[in-house]
C-alpha cells in the first residue's frame, strides 16, 4: 500500500520537534508530533480519572494487566524516569478487509493482523527516526523509550494532545484523512519539545454509526467501550476456556478482533473503497477446510512472526469453534466437531 505523505515539520516548531517530524515523514509514518509532559499534565489528568472510571465500572474485563498497570500509565516518568516530552507517529495498515465477507466461505480477522508483528515493525521504525535526529545532533545526547502496545502508556491519549486526531465514539484515534486504520508509536524522550498540547477538533458530530452497528453493544455510551461485550476483546484478551453463548454476544464469524465499528466509520470508507482491490493478500488462512485441518505445530509456525501470536493454540480452537457454530455455512455437523487447531 502506497501511500504520499504530507506530514512535514510545520513553522515554529522547536529545532528537535522540527527535526523529528521531518525524519518521521521521510520514514513513511502519515503523521507525527510531540507534546511537553508538564504542559499537558492538566489536559491529561482529565483521560487519567476518564481511566479511573472506566476501571471502577469493570469495563476493562479480563484484562487486569490495565488495572495493574494504572500508575504507570497516569505517569509516564514511572515509565521512563527522564521522559520530558512525548512524541508520537501514526503508521497505516491495510484497509482491505481481511478475510472472507461471506460466512459460508470461511472466518474473519481484523485487519491489523495482515503482516507482520506491527509492535516490532512500528518499534524498529521509531527508533530509526530517532536515532537519526541522535546522531545529526550529538550535543544533545537524546535518549528515549519507545513505546508500541507493550508498555503502560497511554498512546492514544498522547497521540491526541499531539494533535494527531481526536478520539472518536468508538474510542479510537481517528486522523481526518487516515481515519483509524493505523498504528500508533510513542517516544518517551528526555528533551522538552517546547510543545503545549495542540489536540485536533472532534468531527464525529451527531454520527452514531459505530455505536449503533456494534452487534454486541459494547458501548454503552459514546466514547467508553464495555470490552465484556467487545468482540475483539472476547477473541484476543479472554483467556477462558469458552466464549459467551447468548445470542447478544456472539462474536460472529471474526476468529481474531474486529473491525465494525472501524468499517461504518465514514473517516474510513474512502480508504476502505480506495483499497479494496489492492493486491496486499491475506496475512492469514480464512477458509473452513485449511482452519479445520490446521495443527497445533501449524499453528504456532504460522502466527510466530505475527500479532496473532498473543492468541495462544488453544484460544484460537476456541474462536474458530465458535465461529464456525455461529456461521451460516454448510459446514457438516461433523466438521465443526472438529473445527479447532488440532494437537499433534
Amino acid at each position: 500500500m502506497a501511500l504520499p505523505n504530507t506530514d512535514a515539520a510545520k513553522p515554529g516548531l522547536s529545532p528537535l520537534h522540527a527535526a523529528l517530524r521531518e525524519a518521521a515523514a521521510r520514514s513513511g509514518f502519515i503523521a507525527s508530533g510531540g507534546v511537553d509532559i508538564s504542559l499537558a499534565s492538566a489536559v491529561f489528568s482529565e483521560h487519567v480519572d476518564r481511566l479511573d472510571r472506566w476501571l471502577e465500572k469493570g469495563y476493562h474485563g479480563t484484562m487486569e494487566w490495565i488495572r495493574r498497570g494504572r500508575d504507570r500509565r497516569a505517569d509516564p516518568t514511572q515509565v521512563f524516569q527522564d521522559a520530558q516530552s512525548i512524541f508520537c507517529v501514526l503508521l497505516p495498515y491495510s484497509a482491505k478487509p481481511h478475510g472472507r465477507l461471506d460466512p459460508n466461505e470461511g472466518v474473519r480477522y481484523a485487519r491489523y493482523l495482515k503482516g507482520s508483528d506491527y509492535h516490532e515493525d512500528v518499534a524498529a521504525k521509531l527508533n530509526r527516526v530517532l536515532t537519526e535526529v541522535a546522531e545529526a545532533q550529538p550535543d544533545l545526547k537524546l535518549q528515549w523509550k519507545t513505546c508500541v502496545d507493550t508498555s503502560a502508556v497511554l498512546e492514544r491519549s498522547w497521540a491526541y494532545l499531539a494533535g494527531l486526531g481526536w478520539i472518536g465514539k468508538n474510542t479510537l484515534l481517528i486522523h481526518p484523512k487516515w481515519g483509524s486504520y493505523h498504528f500508533i508509536g510513542a517516544a518517551l524522550l528526555n528533551h522538552a519539545l517546547d510543545q503545549a498540547p495542540n489536540p485536533m477538533p472532534n468531527w464525529c458530530g451527531s454520527c452514531e454509526r459505530c455505536l449503533k452497528q456494534c452487534p454486541t453493544n459494547a458501548f454503552p455510551q459514546a466514547g467508553i467501550l464495555d470490552s465484556n461485550r467487545c468482540i475483539s476483546a472476547l477473541t484476543l484478551e479472554n483467556r477462558s476456556e469458552t466464549l459467551p453463548t447468548q445470542p447478544e454476544l456472539s462474536t460472529g464469524t471474526w476468529v481474531a478482533g474486529c473491525d465494525i465499528c472501524q468499517e461504518v466509520c465514514p473517516f474510513n470508507l474512502k480508504r476502505s473503497r480506495s483499497e479494496m482491490n489492492d493486491s496486499i493478500p491475506d496475512f492469514h488462512p480464512s477458509d473452513w477446510k485449511t482452519l479445520m485441518e490446521e495443527t497445533e505445530a501449524d499453528y504456532r509456525v504460522r502466527v510466530k512472526n505475527s500479532a496473532l501470536a498473543r492468541v495462544k493454540p488453544q484460544q484460537f480452537k476456541r474462536n474458530l469453534e465458535a465461529a464456525a457454530r455461529n456461521s451460516q455455512s454448510q459446514v457438516s455437523i461433523e466438521e465443526k466437531n472438529h473445527a479447532s487447531v488440532k494437537s499433534e
